[in-house]
């Protein structure tokens, strides 16, 4: 659980009294002004004490989005009181995701955590919905040291290490918590190695979600009922082979380029996590949500090697722990909002259904042979991390 910080306010007040003997009229007078202003002092605590609760309850509504508020106040001045750590720096973080999505939130409150303990010596930049470019032109802006920080799913990443393409094999984790297990355990950490060899350094995953489809002409709720429905997917011969598996006529595609594709029927459906699909308004194009959960998208949080030997070893060490703490605050934060995105897309027009996932898992089970010589130990590495 990570703890936002939480400010509180205190009031204080002084009296200063002045007393001074002349006549026995004057100091009843004296004392009697004297007892109105204890009288006052005592009702101070009270008048702070009702007001504190407001003060914390809005505090804790923001969370981190109120803790990396750019606006300044409280934090930069907490920043301000520590001495910087190391010569001052800028970093970029750039992700493909909307403002109101977990990544947003969580580089957020990377961004407070770092300022914050390193005294103002290090400043983020946050920048969400592609507008650094797209997912590979982002980990290309690592390798170059143009972009600092980014997070990608591992179909993006099999061009700059195969090995990452694993990771998109149908129905590899039963959930969430078998994906962590794996992915902060000893097998993940050994595949993210490879990326190093790429100036890449992984810290952890953001967690998005099971990927599930949508279409425009029927629920999906057996394998026969993907039979010819042209769907796009991400640009990973794993995923296209996967969904052939169904009877999918599938197509790998550019996001940006999808939601038209949808509208105007060049593809009849897609499949995405669920917080993708809502954010993107993908309901307006689609009838159909079907609960397949087919693939987990795995999604590294990466900083460039050239940045990170740019910094000073105390520099390193605040941007680790915050990074770990980031990763931590996304995945419950995720968590907590994927219970709601049924219903939001249930609420916005989509018929949503689940699925017996045990014929799907059947019905894909050649993708594993087709790949056996390729990814066959890596495949029983994970199975068995799972355990």
């Amino acid at each position: 659980m990570i703890k936002v910080h939480k400010k509180y306010l205190f009031l204080q007040g002084r009296g200063k009294y002045m007393y001074k003997k002349t006549s026995v009229g004057l100091a009843i007078l004296l004392m009697a002004v004297s007892l109105a202003a204890c009288q006052k002092t005592a009702d101070s605590p009270t008048k702070a004490n009702s007001a504190a609760p407001v003060q914390t309850e809005q505090t804790e509504t923001a969370k981190p989005d109120g803790a990396a508020d750019n606006s300044g106040g409280d934090d930069k001045d907490a920043a301000s009181n520590l001495d910087p750590v190391g010569d001052p720096i800028t970093l970029t973080f750039g992700h493909g995701q909307a403002e109101g999505h977990p990544y947003q939130t969580a580089a957020l409150y990377f961004k407070d955590q770092v300022e914050k303990e390193s005294g103002g010596a290090i400043t983020v930049d946050v920048s969400p919905n592609g507008t650094l470019g797209d997912e590979r032109e982002q980990i290309e802006g690592l390798q170059m040291g143009t972009i600092d920080i980014t997070v990608a799913v591992a179909a993006a990443l099999s061009g700059f290490d195969s090995n990452m393409d694993v990771f998109n094999m149908p129905y590899l984790f039963g959930s969430r918590e078998e994906a962590f297990k794996v992915l902060d355990g000893e097998v993940g950490q050994e595949i993210f190695k490879g990326l190093e060899s790429q100036g890449i350094r992984t810290f952890g995953t953001f967690d998005l979600g099971f990927r599930s489809m949508t279409n425009s002409i029927r629920p999906i709720a057996t394998p026969e009922d993907c039979q010819g429905i042209r769907m796009r997917t991400l640009e990973s011969s794993v995923c296209v082979d996967a969904l052939g598996c169904l009877g999918i006529d599938a197509v790998s595609m550019s996001f940006s380029e999808l939601f038209t594709s949808l509208q105007t029927g060049a593809v009849d459906g897609q499949e995405n996590p669920l917080f993708t699909i809502y954010n993107s308004r993908f309901y307006e194009v689609q009838k159909y949500l079907s609960l397949t959960e087919h693939f987990y998208p795995v999604c590294p949080v990466m900083m460039s090697d050239i940045t990170w030997n740019k910094l000073s070893p105390q520099q390193q060490e605040i941007v680790s722990k915050a990074m770990a703490e980031a990763v931590a605050y996304e995945r419950e934060l995720s968590g907590q909002e994927l219970d709601k995105m049924r219903t939001s897309c249930e609420e916005a027009g989509m018929e949503v259904n689940d699925v017996d996932k045990a014929p799907f898992v059947e019905a894909v089970a050649p993708v594993y042979e087709k790949y056996e010589s390729q990814f066959g130990d890596l495949i029983r590495q994970i199975q068995e991390a799972v355990q």
